[in-house]
């Protein structure tokens, strides 16, 4: 063999080489392109997916899985859920808002109108047993009726003596300002 033919075997072998050498790459960065769009797809999907809103159509299905004691993840509230309020810097006449005395955890509730999600009540932490006294919104609402969502979060205590969020549910709620 000529020396000329073992220089292009050698080029070439290095061609091939090189040639294989760049599909791995291109491979590898296929593989982690993918990865991170599942990973991107499942974020999205948490982070967006509609929190469970008790319903009269799901109420009852949803007190049946209780049981007399309540379930660990699971809690009772007691509430109405039409609110009425003379005007908008007042107390409410009528709106009901407790921790049931059958749950183990303490709760807090936000209440936020359904179509802005505006928050305009929040409560501090509603011990087991315990109602909210006749209350005043957070925000100064004009007269109308407004859907609202309560959302209702079950507590853990922490060593520290601070409240993390264990699990939480909303119910719909009817807003009345009259004047």
């Amino acid at each position: 063999m000529s020396e000329t033919e073992r220089k292009r075997k050698k080029t070439t072998g290095r061609k091939k080489e090189d040639l294989k050498k760049k599909k791995r790459k291109k491979i590898i960065i296929i593989v982690i392109c993918i990865v991170l769009a599942i990973i991107a797809a499942v974020a999205i999907y948490f982070l967006t997916r509609p929190k469970e809103v008790i319903t009269e159509g799901n109420y009852k299905q949803i007190m049946d899985d209780m049981s007399d004691e309540v379930q660990e993840g699971y809690f009772e509230t007691y509430m109405n859920t039409d609110w009425t309020f003379p005007d908008g810097a007042s107390e409410t006449t009528n709106a009901i808002l407790g921790n049931s005395p059958n749950n183990k955890k303490p709760i807090r509730c936000e209440v936020m109108l359904a179509d802005t999600e505006e928050v305009i009540f929040k409560t501090d932490v509603i011990p087991v047993g315990a109602e909210v006294p006749p209350f005043k919104l957070d925000v100064d609402l004009d007269p109308g009726t407004y859907n609202a969502i309560c959302q209702v979060y079950l507590l853990d205590e922490e060593d520290d003596g601070r409240y993390t969020e264990h699990s939480d549910a909303g119910f719909n709620v009817t807003i009345t300002v009259e004047n």
